[in-house]
């Protein structure tokens, strides 16, 4: 048997996805400025404000990989991969909130009760000579899967932010 799906929890947590990954956008914002004005010369930044989500991941990833080699710590080359999966799996969420925000939703009803909430991109892929819709059906708890992950996603970006912080000072002295 079917348990009816709470539609104020799923679009809930649809807002809570895209909120939080808006705090990631701002965190990847931040962490570019400080690899470009670490002293904050020049404030509030005017850089980095114009880009599309997917430009300022790729930029913010390129200033990383750039600093790290200017800086050249003991574990430069083992940050520098793991900032660029970062960077993927960031990708990947954005994609994902993309998809949340871009698709069309239909509600299935069955006896005055939602059975379950459909989401559909209405743009067709073509897959050799076959096309195929992007699909999925949502819950409440498909969200938070997502949702975990974008935490697991915040927490390592939040280090790598952390340790440019207290490298501020060095990263200005390679800068000049």
């Amino acid at each position: 048997m079917r348990i009816p799906t709470d539609t104020n929890l799923l679009y809930r947590r649809i807002g809570e996805f895209v909120v939080s990954f808006q705090w990631l956008e701002s965190r990847v914002r931040e962490t570019g400025w400080l690899l470009t004005d670490p002293q904050r010369a020049c404030w509030p930044p005017l850089i980095l404000r114009q880009e599309s989500n997917q430009q300022l991941l790729d930029k913010v990833c390129q200033l990383f990989s750039t600093t790290m080699d200017k800086l050249a710590t003991e574990d430069a080359l083992a940050r520098k991969p793991s900032f660029e999966s970062l960077i993927q799996r960031l990708h990947g969420m954005r994609r994902y909130r993309n998809k949340l925000l871009h698709s069309a939703y239909i509600v299935l009803e069955s006896g005055g009760d939602v059975q379950g909430v459909y989401r559909i991109n209405p743009k067709l892929q073509q897959v050799d000579d076959e096309y195929i819709l992007d699909s999925e059906m949502l819950t409440p708890e498909s969200i938070e899967r997502n949702m975990k992950e974008m935490a697991q996603i915040a927490f390592e970006l939040n280090f790598h932010y952390i340790q440019l912080v207290h490298w501020s000072e060095r990263i200005a002295a390679v800068e000049t």
